[in-house]
């Protein structure tokens, strides 16, 4: 077993890696093995010869640990502090349980032999189809996301293309429709993505955050701005629609992968029934036998076609939570550069990094702030959306705004500002921009607020990369300010960098202006020893279900 970031050449032979067959080429086929998610295993066959190569472009995304304690030992036994990245090796070969790091087991991603036959059938479907849709749907930690990812890499190495080589986009290339926005797989959490897969996936979710590169181009999201479907149900539906529509118009000869999230009961049982009614998909796989029954005949009676079920991943031991993995991903995300070489990260902390201007007012301003859920009182939006993350959606047409225009031959509707002169949309009836005419940009991190030069000062990973693409909605880009959730990581990142280079640098006791850095940093408590945090500090959660009988 290899665990780490390292490339896999195959030169004589076959091996299979996560669902992928790969055969000898000039190709290398980049692995991230960590130890938060169960390890993929390189499985060789006879006269099988292959090397394996460090990823010297890896060193950002090894650093991140300096930054949060959510990316320390992930990948090598010794940890990845900067005394092991000196040393220039990013894998380490498991050959026994002795190898094993010291605080636990590896798992090994395992795929049954049940999932294995399916796949199997499933690939020659796939060839005399065009357009073959799987939608893999089951409860939470059934194995969604991992039954998704071993049939997109089988599609991409299946017949004439096992040496996993690139090929032309509309020949072995995969559409993916990822609309499990707590979990997503190609983008940051809260989102909704149509992606087109050209290379096998083998790494981690957070290493690929929705930054597109040569093996996968995100071809369109839509901002749900929460993590779960329930935040707002009839925006979810539009987004998948939305996002399928775009399959069908930009890509309809390639298979399609569907993923979608955990919320099998109620609402959200009638949201796969109406997705599965809309996308009428070749397979429909649920990823449990135990039920519950009710669910299953559901999507059994809304399916026209094969339905399948399957047992449940095995179950696997998680180092981190849902929510710690939302938040490694998100913080890959804003971390994430673009280049020609590919995703590389920034392991300084964002503190670091100059935002980029926002102007609220002026020609090539936004166009207005619009809250989804929680409607901010004008005089409190400034302080609610200041350090939060927000989504820059372009408007394309003005259908997007629905009922929120104020007539029918409005293109725009009313702006207001507040205090500070912030352009936002009342929305009290909680009104979400229409998917079909409108896009996802990317989001942005609110560092601050100039109200002088009237401006957002903000950092994204698609300011500065595409340019271009921001430059031609302006004037036309609403920020959405939503629910996807606090992030308590760039507000740390400074305090675990400056402990971490402490560490390394000089090893000097904390001296008192060292202090007094640490407890000047924003929207940071630090408690120590016994200290706990008053009752009523954490946050308030409203409750939708007062009103439900039963």
């Amino acid at each position: 077993m290899v665990t780490g970031i390292f490339g896999v050449k195959v030169l004589t032979g076959h091996i299979t890696v996560q669902g992928a067959n790969l055969r000898p080429s000039q190709v290398i086929h980049w692995v991230h093995a960590s130890y938060v998610h169960a390890v993929p295993v390189i499985r060789t066959h006879q006269e099988t010869c292959l090397q394996l190569l460090s990823d010297k472009r890896s060193d950002g995304l090894r650093s991140m640990g300096q930054l949060s304690p959510l990316y320390a030992q992930l990948w090598l036994r010794g940890g990845d502090d900067p005394s092991s990245l000196q040393t220039g090796r990013t894998f380490d070969i498991l050959f026994s349980s002795d190898d094993n790091p010291k605080r636990g087991l590896v798992q090994e991603l395992v795929s049954p032999p049940v999932w294995n036959k399916k796949l199997a059938g499933l690939v020659p479907l796939a060839d005399k189809n065009p357009g073959f849709t799987v939608f893999i749907c089951g409860p939470k930690s059934s194995g969604k996301s991992t039954m998704s990812r071993l049939l997109v890499n089988r599609l991409l190495t299946r017949g004439g293309s096992q040496s996993g080589e690139s090929i032309s986009p509309n020949d072995r290339a995969v559409a993916v429709l990822d609309i499990d926005p707590g979990q997503p797989e190609y983008g940051p959490p809260g989102t909704l993505s149509l992606v087109q897969v050209r290379k096998p996936n083998l790494a981690s979710p957070f290493s690929h955050p929705g930054l597109s590169d040569d093996s996968y181009t995100v071809f369109q999201s839509h901002a749900l701005a929460a993590v779960s479907p329930a935040a707002n149900p009839a925006l979810y539906r539009q987004c998948a629609v939305a996002l399928y529509a775009t399959y069908r118009q930009r890509m309809p000869e390639c298979p399609l992968i569907v993923n979608t999230p955990g919320w099998i009961q109620g609402t959200g049982l009638e949201l796969l029934t109406d997705l599965i009614k809309e996308l009428n998909p070749h397979e429909t796989l649920y990823m449990s036998e135990e039920g519950p029954a009710e669910s299953v005949d559901a999507l059994q009676e809304a399916s026209t076609q094969e339905f399948t079920t399957l047992p449940s991943q095995p179950s696997e031991m998680t180092f981190r939570t849902a929510a710690e993995l939302r938040e490694m991903q998100t913080m890959s995300y804003f971390h994430g550069h673009q280049s020609d070489l590919g995703v590389s990260w920034d392991h300084q902390p964002l503190s670091h990094s100059k935002p980029c201007v926002i102007p609220y007012s002026g020609q090539s301003s936004i166009l207005g702030i619009l809250c989804y859920d929680y409607q901010a009182p004008p005089s409190l939006l400034s302080d609610s959306i200041n350090g939060m993350v927000l989504a820059m959606v372009g408007i394309e047409r003005p259908a997007a705004f629905g009922c929120l225009l104020p007539s029918p031959s409005s293109r725009r509707p009313q702006i207001e500002n507040t205090p500070e002169g912030l352009p936002y949309i009342s929305n009290p009836k909680d009104v979400a921009l229409d998917p079909r005419h409108s896009t996802l940009l990317g989001l942005v991190l609110i560092r601050g607020i100039d109200t002088k030069k009237r401006a957002l000062l903000g950092l994204s990973p698609v300011l500065g990369e595409n340019k271009d693409t921001i430059n031609a909605y302006a004037g036309d880009i609403v920020l959405i300010h939503g629910n996807f959730g606090c992030p308590n990581w760039a507000y740390t990142e400074m305090l675990y960098y400056s402990q971490a280079r402490g560490r390394v640098v000089d090893q000097k006791q904390t001296t008192h202006s060292d202090m007094t850095a640490t407890s000047a940093v924003p929207w940071v408590e630090v408690l120590e020893g016994n200290q706990s945090r008053p009752v009523g500090s954490r946050r308030w959660r409203v409750r939708r279900d007062l009103g439900r009988g039963g």
